[in-house]
Parts: C-alpha cells; structure tokens; sequence
C-alpha cells in the first residue's frame, strides 16, 4: 500500500513539473524554412511590419494605465507581451535578421533591421521590469483607486 502511495504522489509531482516547465518555456516555435534571401521589396515589407510593432508596442503601454481598473491588468499585459515576442520572433525569422553571410544581398539593410529590432526588445524588457514593479509595489492603491469611483457611480445612480 505505501508503495501505491509513494507511486500516486511521484506521478502527480512529474507531472506538476512537466506542467511548470512547459508553461515556462512557452509555445512552440515552427521554424520557417530556409529560403532564398529576401528581395528590396521584402525588405521593405519587414520594415513597415518592424516599425508597425514597435508603434503596437508604445500604443500598448501608454493605454494600460487606462485598463488599471480591470480584473488583471497585469495578466493581460504580461499575455500581450508573450504574443508580442512570439510575433519579433517570427519576423525575425521570416525576415532573416539573425542571418550574418559576408557577401549576401540585404546585409547591410538586415543587420540595420536587427540593431532597431535589438533597440526594440530592450525597450519593451524595460516597459515589462516597471509594470512588474508597479504590480509589486502600487497596485493596490490603484485598485483602491478603482474602487473608490465604483462606489462614487453607485452613490450617484442611486439618488
């Protein structure tokens, strides 16, 4: 019976683990195939989507002030990140920025591409170390904030 015992908590402690681990590491990434290098007009289509995420970014984190009063804001930030990373990552790929062949088409222009991209994501390491601050340290008083006026619009329906 004990050994039943001792096998029921380790199957349950694995897969606990595994559970964690897998949450940790986040989704798996499909690399993209290998294909030729990309074209000017290619280039250009990973600058305007580059440029489009970093704005997608700033918008994101001026707004979450505006969302303090929702029921997680940092959870839905901290989702938005990941899916923000994963949409870096694949243009990343998609683009090749990573790729540094002496002699290639696009050399110059991609390691340009990588150094904004760089730029970016520490930005964006920077916007998430403050909101995680500000989860830590303030939130309760914007909560507190949020419902003080919940009670104010109750207050003032009533009457």
């Amino acid at each position: 019976m004990w050994i039943f015992y001792f096998a029921v908590i380790l199957v349950a402690a694995t897969l606990l683990i595994a559970s964690i681990v897998q949450n940790l590491r986040g989704p798996a990434r499909q690399k993209l195939a290998q294909t030729e290098l990309p074209t000017r007009a290619m280039l250009r289509v990973c600058l305007t989507e580059l440029e489009a995420l970093h704005r997608e970014q700033s918008q994101r984190a001026w707004a979450l002030a505006s969302g303090v009063d929702r029921r997680d804001p940092l959870g839905d930030w901290n989702q938005w990140a990941r899916d923000w990373e994963v949409r870096v990552d694949d243009l990343s790929d998609r683009c090749r920025l990573d790729v540094d062949r002496a002699g290639e088409f696009g050399l110059t222009e991609r390691r340009e591409m990588a150094a904004a991209r760089d730029a970016m994501m520490a930005l964006h390491r920077a916007y998430a170390a403050q909101v995680n601050r500000f989860a830590e340290e303030q939130a309760q008083l914007a909560s507190g904030a949020a419902e003080a006026f919940r009670h104010a619009r109750e207050a003032v329906a009533k009457e």
